[in-house]
């Protein structure tokens, strides 16, 4: 089944509503999470912090893109912002760009595996031509619209997975052993 855009309002609407429901309840909260609005109600950019030792050594901004939302999970995509101060994709060779180890373009390490399946693809052809980061796990649009085939425990479901299983999937990934650093400063 190829996902489909919902209606806009309602996903918007939804997308707030979770928001401000995570930020009040995930049990990774923290003063140090960020958020930001894009100024579209159906992309916001969330700061997830990396923290070892008692602080926080990095904080990686995704955006989350909410046109299929809550029918299918939001679109992530880890960016930076450019020297006009605008939202846009990070790439392989910026510190706003993670290495999970194992990754596509990250160090290989098999002794330290994510917690669950997942993958960061600096660049990804997807079956509809488009050439873009893939942000690998069932959670994430993307992963619905590449040749991927969830199992039953894996698959995103309507009405009982909301975007904090997505935010908090991808606070585990960059709080795990996977962790390499910033792409920049690793390897």
């Amino acid at each position: 089944m190829t996902p489909q855009p919902v209606d806009a309002e309602v996903a918007a609407a939804l997308a707030a509503a979770h928001l401000d429901d995570f930020f009040v309840h995930s049990p990774y909260i923290g003063d140090d999470w960020i958020r930001h609005s894009s100024g579209d109600p159906l992309k916001h950019v969330i700061g997830i912090p990396v923290r070892q030792d008692g602080g926080v050594i990095a904080t990686y901004f995704v955006e989350l893109g909410f046109s299929h939302y809550d029918t299918w999970p939001p679109l992530v995509t880890f960016v930076e912002k450019d020297e006009n101060g605008q939202w846009v994709r990070a790439r392989i060779g910026s510190a706003a760009y993670p290495f999970i180890f194992n990754s596509p373009g990250a160090p290989t390490d098999q002794n330290r595996p994510t917690p669950f399946q997942f993958a960061l693809h600096d660049t990804y052809s997807f079956p509809d031509g488009r050439v873009t980061q893939l942000v690998c796990f069932s959670y994430s649009l993307d992963y619905y619209i590449s040749p991927h085939a969830p199992s039953p425990d894996q698959k995103w479901t309507p009405g009982r997975d909301r975007l904090d299983a997505t935010l908090n999937r991808l606070y585990k990934v960059l709080n795990s052993t996977a962790y390499a650093g910033p792409s920049r400063t690793a390897a």
